[in-house]
This record gives structure tokens, sequence and C-alpha cells, in this order.
């Protein structure tokens, strides 16, 4: 009989190979747990929306911690469990900045993605948009003056920054850190992502679980990068992947490998149900 009842993962770097995909052994280690009662939940950066086709793919009908922690809503019902906006005066601060810098930057909220023309991230999301079916394509709305001037009418769980050099994205890391109503956290090379204060995976998933009724101490996780350490800090089971920035492979109970062997499958079949 196995201890566990959730079994939580990242998608970027975690669950999805370098092609954006959920590989076949990944799905199959997944279904299996989900057959002997354990509920897979998704952790991720990115906004539910923008994750359907994984959804659909492993057939889950739970919640979704999404925006780092910034939203968790049941996809089935579309009920929100938790949330938490930005400050405002914090979201035009930000995205002024940004513009006068000429950073690109992506704005993420409950039911739409606004994203500045140019950079890699909205320009990968447009493609993907491309080959999805209608229900599963992001709905994305491209910045321009007038959405600037109306700022203060949007409600933002995460401001996203793209930049080519990750040396940039350290040093706004530190600019933007000095903001007490801010958390500020780097979630791949490149990416900065910024979240009202207080936020993290971590805290999402204690709130979650407390709602649920489920223990800490029987949920599993995987996770590669920086936005997944809270989480690992405190799920029981916490697994880091092979290309795990090292500070979460410190945080882990075991390292699998890395998200393009199906590392998650990996540590299903060989480390959980062995346990």
């Amino acid at each position: 009989m196995i201890k566990y009842k959730w079994c939580v993962c990242d998608m970027d770097g975690t669950l999805l190979n370098s092609d954006n995909v959920i590989s076949k052994d990944n799905e199959v280690a997944l279904k299996k747990l989900q057959k002997m009662g354990v509920e897979v939940i998704i952790a991720s950066g990115r906004l539910d929306l923008m994750v359907k086709t994984y959804i659909k793919q492993l057939n889950l009908k739970g919640p979704v911690i999404s925006c780092n922690g910034g939203l968790v809503r049941n996809i089935e019902t579309g009920e929100v469990l938790y949330s938490k906006v930005m400050d405002k005066i914090a979201v035009k601060e930000v995205t002024t900045y940004c513009n006068n810098s000429e950073i690109e930057f992506i704005i993420y909220t409950a039911d739409l993605v606004y994203s500045t023309k140019n950079n890699r991230v909205g320009k990968r999301y447009a493609d993907r948009n491309k080959i999805l079916l209608q229900d599963e394509q992001i709905p994305i709305k491209y910045i321009d003056d007038k959405v600037m001037a109306n700022i203060n009418d949007i409600d933002a769980f995460k401001v996203l920054l793209v930049c080519e050099k990750h040396e940039d994205i350290i040093l706004l890391q530190k600019h933007f850190s000095k903001y007490d109503n801010l958390t500020v956290v780097s979630s791949a090379t490149g990416l900065l992502d910024i979240m009202a204060s207080d936020i993290s995976k971590g805290k999402a998933l204690e709130i979650l679980s407390k709602k649920s009724n489920v223990s800490l101490d029987e949920i599993m996780v995987f996770g590669d990068n920086y936005n997944d350490i809270e989480m690992f800090k405190c799920a029981g089971m916490p697994i880091a992947m092979e290309n795990a920035v090292e500070d979460v492979k410190l945080a882990a109970k075991y390292i699998t490998k890395s998200n393009n062997e199906s590392g998650i499958a990996y540590a299903i079949n060989n480390y959980i149900l062995k346990e």
C-alpha cells in the first residue's frame, strides 16, 4: 500500500522534456499512481489555462497550483481555492520600469495573459496556439500603450521578466527584491518571476493540504528550479531532477534522472513503489 496521497509535479524542466512534451514513460507512471489512489497535481509558474493540454493528457480533475502559488484553482469546476493578486501600484512600477528599460515581460491574470510582442516566451505561446485545439489555446493579448495606460485595471498574479542574458536577471532580482510587497524568484535561465508578497508553491501546498486534510508527509513533489525550493521544504518526499539547480538538489531526499530521461517515471518506479 503506497503511503503518499499526492504527487505534485512542476512542469518546465521536470514533467516536460525539452520539447515541452510529457513522455510516454512519465504518463504511464503517473497514471499508475492514479490507479493506486494517488492524486496527481501540477504546480507551475505558468497560469493553469496554459497547461490544459497536459491536464487532459493526464486526465486530471482536481486543483492546479499556478503562478508559483499565486492562484490555486480547481480545473474541473473553476472554483478558486486560493488566490493573491499583486499590489496594483507594484504592478505599475514593475511594468513601467521594464517598459523604460526595454525589458520584455508577460503579465498573468485569472483569464488572460498579456505579453510584449517580441519576447521569446510569448512567441512560443503564440506559436503553440497554432497547433492546439481552440479550447486548449492560451488566451493572449499583446501589451500596447492602451494596456499600459490602463495597467491599474489589471489584477495580476505574476509578472514574468524575460531576458536573453541571465546576468540581467540577477541584477533585476536584486533590484525588485528591495520591494517588501513582492516575492521575486528565478524560475529558469533568463526568467524572473515577480508575485505578491509571501507567495510560493510551498505556501500554496500548505494551504491546499490543510483544506484537503492531507498531511504534508503524505505528499511527494518533483522539481528542478528555485521556485520549487519552498515546496521541497514542506513536502514529505521531495525529489529533484538530475538537471535541477544545486539548491534544489540539496533540499531533495532523492535525485532522479533528468527531465529528458523521464526522471519522474524513474523515481516512481525505483524509489516510491519500492519503499
